[in-house]
């Protein structure tokens, strides 16, 4: 009898229907749910999109003023490099050639030019055991001598101190002191690499006799002579110069010779000089 009371009310079509009823309006009310859901994730989702797009475009107006300031800067500073690109030293051979050292050459004497490069260490020995030999021979009036100050060695060390000396040695030379300040340069020149500092060179100027050294200093910060040294260390291809130290020995016919390097660096360079500046003696 029970079980035939359960069977009854199981297959009643009312109560079936009545319980299909309200399966529809849960998965319905789930239905809803799940759009709900979705929607907020879609909102979510708008936002962060909104958020990522301001962020980019504030990257990319912040980039954007940085490369319009970075312009002007640069546009400045071509402008003041500009106002002294013709500026060369008293001493110098014109806009872009070497400097030429004090004294009256006697007829027929060659002319002696030499480039250098303050950071090079075979500038330096041959500076050591020479540098006084080609000063005196200009000054006794044996040669002219033109001597032309590099600086591609910063690019292969890493540095500015070469383009650094040389202006100093232009600012050097406005006060009468180029030859001196050369030799005091390259008498304490450091390791390779380590360059020269700027209040080092300040002071090697005043070793060298530069008497105002307030004004070089300004001239140098200023890089009034950079577009001088930049010239002629442009006229290094042009000359067909391969390193440092190179000598090249000019007659007054017009013949030119590279002397040989490994005389300008062996035992006694000086007299090597000499000889070869008498013998293109007309």
């Amino acid at each position: 009898m029970a079980t035939n009371k359960r069977a009854g009310r199981s297959g009643d079509p009312a109560r079936s229907g009545a319980a299909e009823d309200a399966r529809e309006a849960r998965r319905a009310k789930a239905a809803a749910l799940r759009r709900r859901e979705l929607a907020k994730e879609r909102s979510r989702r708008v936002v962060l999109v909104s958020a990522a797009v301001v962020l980019a475009l504030a990257v990319v107006a912040a980039i954007v003023v940085l490369v319009v300031r970075q312009r002007s800067q640069d546009a400045a500073q071509d402008e003041a490099a500009s106002t002294t690109e013709g500026v060369a030293p008293p001493s110098a051979d014109g806009e872009a050639g070497g400097y030429v050292l004090t004294g009256t050459p006697a007829a027929g004497a060659p002319t002696l030019d030499i480039w250098i490069d303050y950071q090079c260490p075979y500038c330096k020995q041959f500076e050591d055991a020479a540098g006084e030999t080609y000063v005196q021979l200009a000054a006794e009036g044996q040669a002219r001598v033109v001597v032309h100050t590099l600086t591609f060695l910063d690019a292969n060390l890493g540095n500015t101190a070469s383009q650094l000396a040389a202006e100093g040695a232009a600012a050097a030379d406005v006060q009468g002191r180029f030859a001196e300040y050369t030799e005091v340069v390259f008498g304490n020149q450091p390791e390779e690499g380590d360059g020269y500092a700027l209040q080092d060179l300040r002071d090697y100027a005043g070793e060298a006799g530069v008497t105002d050294l307030d004004a070089w200093q300004q001239a140098v910060e200023a890089h009034t002579y950079a577009g001088y040294v930049n010239r002629v260390e442009a006229q290094m291809a042009a000359a067909d110069v391969q390193g440092t130290p190179t000598v090249r020995l000019t007659t007054a016919a017009g013949e030119t010779t590279d002397l040989a390097v490994d005389e300008l660096l062996g035992s006694d360079p000086a007299t090597y000089l000499q000889a070869q500046v008498a013998a293109a003696t007309a």
